[in-house]
């Protein structure tokens, strides 16, 4: 992106170039950028990852499956049921609100607390770093409540989201890194590499993604990892969406079919619909007034 950037200026004046002169511009610039892709690897599989060469469609179809009206309360008694908070959108425009309150644990005795619907799948992509790069995945800064969110805030607006509008305040969001590579340079391993392209596989996804400026409003931020659970990673990764075009997608009411899930957007009420029959089911709210329901059948 930086390097598109700084070749913008040759490509706007290329209407004051003759023909001839266009093509030679054009071909240095192609040159340059091949030069540069050749010589950083990293940046190589940015610009792969900004077009999508690693991804695949995912079909999320719309679907009409055989439903009844139950009650909030009877679900939360279901043991087939889980309630959690893996779907919440926090951002300027949906900020937390009084009383929201994430649940957490501690994990596996780190000192380093998430929220607990994280946890169990945080272990699998760990696992899979390990073994696939023989790296450690670490984390750097996961739940902070509003008060280290205020003084960050406080410190560096440019860098850090208003209290409220932090995704970090849900433990949800955990920014990452290796040993030797953080930040923006965590692209430089294996392990960085690694999870901007597969993290989706374990529920995960780039919170904020080359791509997706538009619509997140935050530039690119290849550590900071956010947990949505399956198959939304799945969809937003490989559809080459962001959480915020993704949950706009699911209109309200409808019932959609992906990967081997049934996915439906509710309004927050007493009593949601589902399926007359399925095998288990995931209902977390997204903070834009709605529930989201997942379910296997």
């Amino acid at each position: 992106l930086v390097i598109i950037e700084i070749m913008l200026p040759f490509f706007a004046s290329f209407e004051s170039r003759k023909p001839q002169s266009r093509e030679l511009v054009t071909l240095a610039v192609m040159a340059a950028l091949l030069a540069v892709l050749a010589a950083k690897p990293h940046l190589r599989f940015t610009a792969g990852e900004y077009l999508g060469l690693n991804t695949r469609k995912v079909t999320v179809a719309k679907i009409s499956p055989e439903l009844e009206e139950v009650s909030v309360g009877a679900l939360r008694g279901d043991s087939r049921v889980i309630f959690d908070q893996s779907l919440m959108l926090v951002n300027s425009k949906y900020p937390l609100k009084d009383g929201d309150e994430p649940e957490l644990a501690e994990y596996k005795k780190t000192g380093v607390i998430m929220n607990a619907c994280a946890a169990e799948s945080y272990s699998e992509l760990s696992a899979a770093v390990r073994e696939k790069t023989d790296s450690k995945l670490l984390v750097m800064s996961s739940v902070r409540d509003a008060q280290e969110q205020k003084e960050l805030y406080g410190r560096d607006s440019s860098t850090a989201a208003a209290p409220g509008t932090s995704e970090h305040q849900t433990g949800l969001g955990l920014d990452v890194y290796v040993k030797y590579f953080a930040g923006q340079g965590f692209l430089k391993s294996k392990a960085g590499q690694f999870v901007n392209s597969e993290s989706w596989k374990y529920g995960f996804i780039i919170r904020y993604p080359s791509y997706g400026k538009s619509s997140t409003g935050i530039k690119f931020e290849p550590w900071h990892i956010r947990y949505v659970g399956k198959p939304h990673a799945a969809i937003i990764y490989n559809d080459r969406l962001t959480l915020e075009k993704y949950i706009d997608s699911l209109k309200k009411g409808e019932w959609y079919a992906a990967d081997g899930y049934l996915i439906s957007r509710q309004e927050l009420s007493e009593k949601v619909n589902m399926p007359k029959s399925y095998s288990s089911a995931v209902i977390s709210p997204d903070n834009t007034g709605c529930y989201i329901i997942t379910v296997r059948q």
